[in-house]
């Protein structure tokens, strides 16, 4: 077993991909079976919440799931019905220990082949549960970003002031040295202390400036622009060990 930081090129490679097509690119035939201890045959529905900022910028990512109880489409006398809390977080413990344990195994091919022809209707039945869900998670991941908006750019305003008062110091006291030397300097002396105050002041009114404009651009960075986009990207089938 090896640990992979995001940002390693395997990694990447592996969430460019589900970035870019998801499940929904498959047609929506193919899903993941596995065994599981438990009675009772469950499905969860995995939908990815997208946030954008300016220029589509993508600011979140964040898995929804939706999970209920399976039942044949032919025993069905409505569409699927998702798990309360409780229920739901059993079946996301389900799911966990099951990828933990690392030795998942298969339903028979009788039961494989029930599950994949429904799979289709399994999301057209789960999928419009996914849009209060993803809303209320949508609005938590906004505010959070306007918060980390506002402290970046209170962080980045500190760190200006520090910086122009920094300058300021200096070129006050450069003034002061200017004034006391000027006397004995030539010509092409005070040119050049000239020429390096212009520089200070010009720095000075570089931080001004940024004082202006940096905060309020960090904060607009983190503002999400548009609804948020959600869509189906994969779809799991817990199957009881004994059934």
């Amino acid at each position: 077993m090896v640990h992979l930081h995001l940002e390693q090129r395997v990694a990447q490679r592996l969430l460019a991909r589900f970035r870019a097509q998801g499940f929904i690119h498959n047609d929506l035939s193919r899903a993941c079976l596995a065994h599981v201890a438990d009675s009772v045959p469950r499905v969860v529905l995995l939908g990815r919440l997208s946030l954008y900022g300016e220029r589509a910028e993508r600011l979140h990512e964040e898995i929804v799931t939706v999970t209920a109880r399976w039942r044949d489409p032919d025993l069905r006398r409505g569409p699927l019905s998702p798990y309360a809390l409780d229920a739901e977080r059993r079946t996301m413990a389900l799911l966990d220990e099951l990828l933990a344990s690392g030795r998942a195994s298969q339903p028979n091919e009788t039961v494989r082949r029930r599950l994949l022809a429904s799979a289709a209707r399994d999301i057209r039945e789960l999928r419009p549960r996914l849009e209060p869900r993803a809303e209320a998670l949508a609005e938590r991941a906004a505010l959070k970003l306007r918060e980390r908006g506002a402290r970046e750019a209170k962080e980045l305003r500190e760190t200006l002031v520090r910086q122009r008062d920094r300058v300021k110091a200096e070129l006050d006291r450069h003034e002061a040295e200017v004034a006391q030397l000027a006397l004995d300097l030539d010509a092409a002396d005070k040119r050049q202390l000239e020429a390096n105050k212009r520089a200070w002041r010009e720095r000075l009114h570089r931080f001004e400036r940024d004082l202006k404009d940096e905060p309020e651009r960090i904060r607009s960075f983190y503002r999400v622009r548009g609804r948020p986009r959600v869509e189906p990207v994969g779809l799991v089938y817990l199957w009881p060990e004994t059934g």
